[in-house]
């Protein structure tokens, strides 16, 4: 598990390891890396890896995920309530809800492409 204090990472100088010794010894910083994630440091002694188990990994992936989702859902929440408190009110384009990649990918989508029972399934 990694610890975060005022918005940093804090871990033990005995979680560090040289990109060296990574590198000469990387079953046993694998078989270390299933407890508690590895700090990778480069020749200036700047942390630039971290080894880390897959099964904690996969997790903290999800978690980001649904932290991203959630944090979707809030801002759409936020501003379904604003339409209601004042229906008549500015309303945002749909092109700064997706974004400019968002909004060229939408405009880039042939409506022929998916078939009608797709819509339903």
């Amino acid at each position: 598990m990694v610890v975060v204090a005022d918005g940093k990472l804090a871990f033990s100088k005995d979680r560090v390891v040289s990109a060296t010794q990574a590198s000469k010894n990387f079953g046993e910083c694998r078989r270390r890396a299933k407890r508690e994630p590895l700090f990778v440091t480069d020749r200036n002694a700047s942390i630039e890896t971290v080894i880390v188990d897959y099964d904690e990994f996969e997790a903290m992936a999800v978690e980001l995920e649904q932290l991203r989702l959630q944090r979707l859902y809030d801002v759409a929440a936020q501003r379904l309530a604003a339409i209601d408190r004042d229906p008549s009110g500015e309303t945002v384009p749909f092109s700064e809800i997706l974004g400019d990649e968002g909004y060229d990918a939408f405009l880039a989508l042939d409506p022929d492409d998916l078939p009608d029972g797709g819509l339903f399934a």
